[in-house]
């Protein structure tokens, strides 16, 4: 009897859990959507009396009220939002296409050759995957005001790269440690060169592997605000992660469906790119499941 009931308690507790995991997931999410939907009058309201696509609308293009709404009282935002969007754009797509270059040659070399010191050198990357980059900040900032590189967009992306390089060598290694080498071989017995073998042969087979490194490197670098904080210092080039704490600490005027839409927005752009690259992205981690050694 005893054991029935301390079963049912068990039962009834891990119900209780799951409940409680899926509601702290759910209700953020759904109340983000909502207020971005929603009228100003319904922001705080579970059900909105009437849907509206003008908080989305006037992230782009908005009105003469919405702009000064957002460009010094709304938000104390000193730039357009769609300026923040575009300079996103730009850093999330320099540093993941930097990313994936730098991550396929590296992948390459440590899947299909053998030097002294590789296996350190595996292990190395790993470990600067899980290294917390927050402690490299000041001396990078540091090196960035010797260099020139402080305030600027490619100053940004360049330092995006402490982390998104590291994903992006593991998944592309992985993936061509399951190819087969006979192609590149039989290429290299032909009288290929080994640039030929790589252009040719390696990058046609390894596009699941490269788009799914550069979602990755796109999503990392795309919600960044440790790095834009401390090495942007100009409105004009202010990314999407900086804007919205704007919306959070700056303005005379609350304005949760401004905040809820541009939320919205850097969640749904990585969830496009994916479902246009779904296939390979599938392909590359089913085929190239990170593995280690």
């Amino acid at each position: 009897m005893g054991i029935s009931i301390f079963k049912v308690i068990r039962e009834i507790v891990i119900w209780i859990s799951v409940f409680l995991l899926i509601a702290w997931i759910i209700i953020p999410a759904y109340w983000t959507i909502k207020t971005a939907f929603s009228r100003p009058e319904d922001a705080w309201n579970w059900v909105p009396s009437m849907l509206t696509l003008q908080n989305l609308i006037s992230l782009v293009a908005p009105t003469v009220e919405e702009y000064f709404r957002g460009h010094g009282i709304r938000a104390a935002l000193p730039i357009p939002i769609s300026q923040a969007i575009r300079n996103s754009f730009i850093v999330s797509l320099t540093s993941s296409l930097i990313s994936v270059a730098l991550g396929f040659l590296a992948g390459y070399s440590l899947a299909r050759f053998q030097y002294r010191f590789k296996s350190s050198i595996e292990g190395l990357i790993v470990f600067s995957y899980t290294f917390p980059v927050f402690i490299i900040v000041i001396p990078l900032l540091m090196i960035y005001r010797i260099l020139g590189l402080y305030n600027t967009l490619l100053g940004l992306a360049i330092a995006h790269l402490a982390y998104t390089v590291p994903v992006s060598t593991l998944l592309i290694r992985s993936y061509m440690l399951n190819m087969p080498k006979e192609l590149e071989d039989a290429a290299l017995v032909d009288g290929a060169t080994r640039m030929q073998v790589l252009i040719r042969i390696v990058l046609p087979l390894s596009l699941p592997a490269i788009a799914t490194a550069f979602i990755f490197a796109f999503t990392l670098s795309w919600g960044d605000l440790l790095f834009s904080i401390i090495l942007i210092s100009s409105p004009e080039i202010y990314t999407v992660p900086i804007a919205i704490q704007f919306f959070l600490w700056g303005g005379e005027i609350v304005d949760p469906g401004g905040l809820a839409a541009l939320t919205l927005f850097v969640g749904i752009v990585p969830v496009i790119l994916y479902g246009f690259m779904q296939r390979y992205i599938i392909q590359g981690l089913l085929r190239g499941a990170l593995k280690y050694g």
